[in-house]
């Protein structure tokens, strides 16, 4: 006789009509029994053996322990606890749902309120608790009053487009193994008819989108709530057991669903069948492998769980991976991949690209990988890629398709070298960077890429991805990339830190290439810093990365935004993240600006609050100024502007050559020269002009923005920008394959 135990609430709160699919569960022969979590003492170890099968209805904290430390001990549920546990967290929930080509709303997640402003220009957002279990309810906001109006909000700040419906119907489409059923009830319930509701008749798009959220997360009972806004349908929530209320003879379906699922239990085969999955998923197999990577490195984070239990919920999730293959294909043959100087003929199949970046600072290294993750799906093998990058930033860049991120939570650099939380205050920096470890290995084997590409840090922050090189130069199946921009710091440095034995000897050890993003007529780093002849031997210069391209991608984001500017000539200030940016931003709002001119100036995410507020004050009594906190991609600002005024960072000196325009860069000389050294080389060429700080004043803009430079600075013809359209060839190289139509130069040093 099958033995079923359902996970229930207190037995004086938590009814929700299963005694009768308990009863019906007996008469089909079946013992059944109602656990009324928090009424009795449980022992675990016991239920685990008295059971076939549990399910796991109440989803509370409470109900989520039982139900982990089930899982843990390998007892079978009907909702898996990893996917319950995930599905309460509407970030990865919706991440993952897109990956399955699901329709849903454009989702946004901040690190506060206010990122959410360029966002909102567009349009009204709906912000809800990342968290399902919080008792904050959902808010619709249509402007920045509106928006302050909230007060304080939990991190991260989840926000989703609102699409206001096309009629006062709340529509709910539920699943029942391979069964389907629409439920209509008007807004707002009041009688417990409309409670119920109605049902309606659901379309092929509603049955294939039933299909691809089921096979998203691996189950077959859930419920989906749909919004029809303007003639189409997006997916707003998600939930595993639901209530079904309005589902016809929903206990009778429920208890026969129950009943078979545990009957597959004891033979020891999936619970949830394959023919109830859609197999046609919106996404190539690659990409969806990437998105379960999410549901995993998301729970690092957001999910309070065990090593174990994050180990555990990694396996379940491969697990629902390879259930919805159906039917079930051919192995997928990895190939055989071949040293560089061993060209492979015939066709090659698309590569996995991993792209790691390591943040801390501003965002100049995710914004040069994203750059290059372009670059790449554009090309003749458009590789699947996951970038590896800190929440805060990965969140705030626009991607291309068959681009997914694994998040890494937040570190920041201190002034002294050191290395703290940025958001997790309670928490070490010993502790954090141990986690983040954990998450770039875990990504690594369940993605198992043909190339890891790592930007500047041969090892990572604080040695972080020491073990990850070791496992990958044990399997031998990843090539590995280190890519650098040109100027690193000034020689001594270099020598002293960035060429310390521990790193030269992972170059020497671990990887094929080194891509420097530069152009050797302007620096050469291997010249300049004297490095040793096996990193001459891989280098290959690649150029400096034309932005142009990314303005396919940030024209949409900032359209309300250049539409927001007068007519005229526009003087733009950026200042990178903005950490050390005051002075430069003060002394651009007490510039006299030529006349038919207004200024806009950019303080960057990282600018410290009071200094960020001392700037909008100052900018108050500058009518001709506007003051932008964060822009996600500046490219389509700095294609509007006339004039620019900025430090001295890579991917600002690359904007500014890419759309050849006039510019005044203030560099930061302290405690890192590397901004002074490449705008010296850069002025020596004629291609911008060079303020030192030390002289920075507001007369000494005023006369730059006042004088006749003339015409604008010839960039792309005088330095190389050709990196986007190389670095494709440059990773066919690597992979020893052959790119259709495009040549790979030698570009190295012999």
């Amino acid at each position: 006789m099958l033995r079923i135990a359902i996970l229930m609430g207190r037995s004086f709160t938590d009814e929700r009509g299963m005694p009768e699919v308990v009863r019906l569960l007996g008469e089909l022969g079946a013992t059944a029994r109602l656990l009324h979590l928090g009424d009795d003492l449980i022992d675990v170890a016991r239920v685990r053996l008295d059971y076939d099968l549990y399910v796991l209805k109440n989803r509370k904290d409470l109900g989520m322990s039982v139900a982990a430390e089930l899982h843990r001990t390998g007892a079978a549920l009907l909702n898996p606890y990893p996917v319950s546990a995930l599905l309460r967290d509407r970030i990865v929930t919706f991440r993952v749902l897109r990956a399955a080509g699901v329709p849903v709303p454009e989702t946004f997640v901040a690190s506060h309120a206010s990122q959410l402003l360029p966002a909102l220009d567009r349009g009204p957002l709906i912000i809800r608790p990342h968290r399902r279990a919080r008792m904050r309810g959902s808010e619709v906001v249509t402007n920045a009053a509106e928006l302050a109006a909230l007060g304080p909000m939990e991190e991260p700040v989840f926000a989703q487009r609102y699409h206001a419906p096309d009629r006062p119907m709340h529509r709910k489409i539920y699943s029942i193994g391979s069964e389907r059923f629409g439920v209509v009830r008007v807004r707002p319930a009041r009688t417990p008819e409309e409670k119920v509701g109605d049902p309606f008749t659901l379309t092929p798009e509603h049955e294939d989108i039933a299909r691809r959220c089921g096979a998203a997360f691996g189950i077959d009972l859930f419920s989906v709530d749909v919004v029809e806004s303007d003639g189409r349908t997006y997916v707003i929530d998600i939930s595993s057991f639901p209530g079904f209320k309005g589902v016809p003879d929903a206990p009778q379906r429920l208890a026969r669903h129950v009943y078979a699922a545990a009957e597959r239990a004891v033979r020891g085969e999936p619970i949830v069948p394959g023919e109830s999955l859609s197999s046609r998923l919106a996404v190539e197999h690659h990409a969806f492998r990437g998105s379960t990577l999410d549901l995993v490195l998301q729970a690092l984070t957001t999910t309070p769980a065990t090593t174990e239990e994050l180990d555990e919920i990694q396996k379940l999730v491969d697990e629902i991976r390879l259930r919805v293959e159906t039917p079930k294909p051919a192995p997928r043959v990895r190939p055989v991949r071949p040293r560089p100087d061993t060209p492979v003929t015939g066709e090659t199949p698309s590569p996995r690209v991993a792209m790691y970046s390591q943040g801390m600072v501003g965002f100049g290294h995710i914004r040069r990988n994203a750059s290059i993750a372009q670059a790449l799906r554009g090309s003749p093998l458009p590789p699947s890629i996951v970038m590896i990058a800190e929440a805060w930033q990965a969140g705030a860049l626009p991607m291309p398709e068959g681009v997914d991120c694994v998040t890494l939570p937040a570190l920041r650099r201190e002034p002294d070298g050191a290395y703290n939380p940025r958001f997790l205050l309670d928490v070490s920096d010993q502790e954090l960077i141990a986690l983040r470890s954990r998450v770039i290995r875990s990504a690594m084997q369940v993605f198992e890429p043909d190339v890891l590409i790592v930007d500047h840090l041969p090892l990572g922050v604080a040695n972080e991805l020491s073990g990850t090189l070791e496992r990958l130069r044990k399997r031998g199946n990843t090539r590995l990339v280190l890519g650098m921009r040109e100027v690193l710091y000034d020689p001594e440095t270099v020598r002293r830190t960035w060429s310390d034995p521990a790193n030269m000897d992972a170059i020497r050890d671990h990887y094929d290439a080194i891509w420097i993003y530069g152009d050797p007529a302007v620096y050469d780093p291997v010249r300049e810093y004297g490095l040793p002849d096996f990193i001459a031997a891989r280098a290959r210069y690649t150029g400096y990365l034309d932005q142009r391209p990314r303005l396919e991608y940030a024209q949409a984001q900032a359209g309300s935004l250049l539409a927001s500017l007068p007519p005229g000539r526009l003087a733009l200030c950026v200042v990178g993240g903005g950490h050390d940016g005051g002075a430069l931003a003060d002394t651009f709002l007490e510039t006299d600006l030529p006349p038919d001119t207004t200024g806009v100036l950019v303080t960057g995410p990282l600018m410290p609050g009071e200094k960020r507020q001392d700037v909008y004050q100052r900018a108050q009594d500058r009518p001709r100024f506007q003051v932008l906190e964060f822009v996600p991609d500046p490219t389509p600002l700095i294609e509007r502007a006339d004039r620019i005024i900025g430090m001295g960072g890579y991917n600002t000196i690359c904007e500014v050559l890419s759309f050849e325009k006039h510019a005044l860069i203030v560099p930061r000389v302290k405690p890192e020269p590397e901004q002074w050294i490449r705008a010296e080389r850069l002025r020596d060429l004629g291609l911008v002009d060079v303020l030192h700080p030390d002289h920075l004043s507001p007369r000494a803009l005023t006369q730059w923005l006042a004088r006749d430079l003339g015409p604008p600075p010839a960039s792309r013809s005088r330095i190389d920008l050709g990196a986007l359209t190389r670095i494709p060839g440059l990773l066919a190289e690597v992979l020893g394959a052959e790119l259709p139509a495009m040549a790979v130069p030698a570009g190295g040093l012999a």
